[in-house]
C-alpha cells in the first residue's frame, strides 16, 4: 500500500478532489453550513465523460499490451469482490483524503467527504430528500475523543463522547465505499488505457454498458492503481427523464499532515 504522498503530490491530489466536489455542485460548502443554491440539482455541470467514445472504440489489447493487472482485474472485467477488500482496507489504514457524490433524482443527493490519517478522522456526510428535509452530520476523532455535530433542518446539536478512530474509520470507509460498489454493480466495465499520475501508472476503465433498463446517455470511468485500490469510479445515466449520477475520488495523502478540525468543533467542546 501506499505510506504517503510529497507536497506536490497532495496539492495534486487536493486539487483534483477539489476539482470533484466543485463538478458535484458541493464545492466551498463549510461543513454544516448552508447548501449553495445549486447544490441539490443533478444538472450543475455534468459528470466528466472520461474516456471518450473514440477511446471506447479503440481495441483494448493494443493500448494494453504491457500492462501488468492487479488481482481480480483483468482487460473484460472487475472482480468486485476483491475490488472491495483492497479498496476498504486502503481506506481504513491508510492516510487518504477523498468525496463521493451521489444523484438520484432531481433535489435528491448525498455528499460525503472523508479524511484520515492515523492520528485524526473527519467524516461528514449531508443528505436531502428531494421534499424537505435536509440532514447534516459530521464527526471529528482527535485524541480518543468523538466530536460530532447532526443538524435537520435548521435544529443542530453537538456532542463529545470517547470514540475509537478504527471504529469510525471503518464506519467511514464502509459508507465511502457504497457508492463507488454503486458504479460497480450497475455498470459492467473494460480496460482502454494507462494514465500516468505523479509518477504512478494507473489502469483507465470504461463502461461498456449498464444493468438499468432503458437507460440512456451513460456516461463514467473507474481508474484502478497496482495495487488493486480504485481511485475513481464514476456513473452517469438518464432514465424517465430523470439524471443519475455517482462519483467517488480517493488519494493517499502525507502521513504526517493534519486533517484540518471542522469549524464548529469549539461550539462541541463547549457544549460537552
Amino acid at each position: 500500500m501506499p505510506r504517503g504522498i510529497d507536497a506536490s503530490k497532495r496539492a495534486r491530489a487536493a486539487a483534483a478532489v477539489a476539482l470533484l466536489l466543485l463538478l458535484a455542485g458541493c464545492g466551498g460548502v463549510a461543513p454544516g453550513g448552508p447548501a449553495p443554491p445549486d447544490a441539490s440539482s443533478p444538472e450543475s455541470a455534468p459528470i466528466d465523460s472520461r474516456p471518450s467514445g473514440t477511446e471506447l472504440n479503440e481495441t483494448a489489447d493494443e493500448r494494453l499490451a504491457d500492462v501488468s493487472f492487479p488481482a481480480g482485474f483483468s482487460r473484460t472485467g472487475i472482480d468486485i469482490a476483491t475490488a472491495r477488500e483492497r479498496s476498504v482496507t486502503f481506506l481504513r489504514t491508510e492516510p487518504v483524503t477523498g468525496i463521493a457524490v451521489e444523484r438520484f433524482r432531481a433535489g435528491a443527493y448525498a455528499d460525503y467527504e472523508y479524511d484520515a490519517t492515523s492520528e485524526r478522522t473527519r467524516f461528514r456526510l449531508d443528505v436531502h430528500n428531494g421534499y424537505v428535509d435536509v440532514t447534516r452530520s459530521e464527526v471529528y476523532v482527535d485524541g480518543g475523543v468523538r466530536y460530532s455535530r447532526s443538524a435537520r433542518n435548521r435544529d443542530v446539536s453537538f456532542e463529545a463522547s470517547n470514540g475509537s478512530l478504527a471504529e469510525t474509520r471503518y464506519r467511514a470507509a464502509d459508507s465511502m465505499w457504497a457508492v463507488a460498489s454503486r458504479v460497480l454493480t450497475v455498470a459492467d466495465f473494460r480496460a482502454v488505457r494507462t494514465v500516468d499520475e505523479d509518477g504512478e501508472r494507473l489502469i483507465r476503465y470504461a463502461p461498456t454498458g449498464v444493468a438499468v433498463r432503458n437507460a440512456t446517455d451513460i456516461r463514467g470511468y473507474l481508474t484502478v492503481d497496482r495495487n488493486g485500490v480504485v481511485r475513481e469510479a464514476a456513473l452517469a445515466y438518464d432514465r424517465a427523464g430523470e439524471s443519475k449520477r455517482f462519483e467517488y475520488a480517493v488519494a493517499p495523502r502525507s502521513a504526517d499532515s493534519e486533517v484540518t478540525p471542522p469549524a464548529w468543533l469549539p461550539a462541541a467542546r463547549a457544549d460537552a
